[in-house]
């Protein structure tokens, strides 16, 4: 009878011995999830390529940040997309009124002022967003600069225009895309005044999500 109860006894005890090692083994059944082999979503094939002027600005003063940036900034958190600003080879001058002449004469000899930077890589995105401000009506010249430097590539994409003005509107921007690519898809044109841009974040969220842009997955729980 003694050795009896000691069987059953340490039959008793191996039980949760024998649990434990179970559970030992089931944490390794499913490895830690890669992040890096999550599959692409389509915010990773979107760029926004902006001019944008800092300085004296029509009805906001001087500013470090310049209008269409900020807007260009906004599309970039909604979308978690790429970005490239178009850097003029001359810079404009601060002084509002100095600008505004060399927009004029720019405009008249039909001028392609030279862009600084270099964009690389474009093959990789497939929607491409362009933003600038409103000079006299229409984008300014060195808009045209980007659109024959980089007319093959953006052949085949999705073009997005969008931008700031000051009451003139922005379907200039629609009018010079339409120029340059006739056959591409053009979704929607969007604009702000310059001096509205701080507080139409949500008015140019909605204009994302309109164009059925999706939005971040970083930005989903927001």
């Amino acid at each position: 009878m003694k050795k009896f109860l000691i069987f059953i006894l340490n039959l008793y005890m191996a039980f949760p011995l024998s649990s434990c090692e179970n559970n030992a083994k089931q944490e390794n059944i499913f490895p830690e999830e890669d992040n890096n082999n999550k599959p692409e979503t389509v915010n990773d094939k979107i760029l926004i390529v902006y001019f944008s002027r800092t300085g004296e600005n029509y009805a906001v003063g001087n500013i470090n940040v310049g209008n269409t940036a900020i807007m260009a900034s906004y599309i970039q958190d909604y979308t978690g997309g790429a970005s490239f600003e178009i850097i003029p080879s001359i810079p404009y001058p601060d002084d509002y009124d100095e600008t505004c002449k060399i927009s004029q004469q720019e405009t008249a000899d039909n001028a392609r002022p030279a862009i600084k930077n270099q964009l690389k890589d474009l093959e990789q995105y497939s929607i491409i967003f362009v933003g600038c401000p409103i000079w006299y009506g229409a984008p300014p010249m060195i808009i045209r600069t980007f659109y024959e430097t980089y007319q093959n590539e953006l052949a085949n994409k999705t073009i997005v225009p969008f931008g700031t003005h000051e009451g003139s509107g922005v379907n200039s921007c629609t009018s010079l895309a339409k120029e340059y690519f006739p056959n591409v898809v053009l979704l929607e044109t969007f604009g702000v005044r310059g001096q509205d841009v701080k507080t139409s974040r949500k008015k140019i969220e909605n204009w994302l999500h309109k164009i059925n842009i999706p939005k971040s997955n970083s930005n989903n729980n927001d």
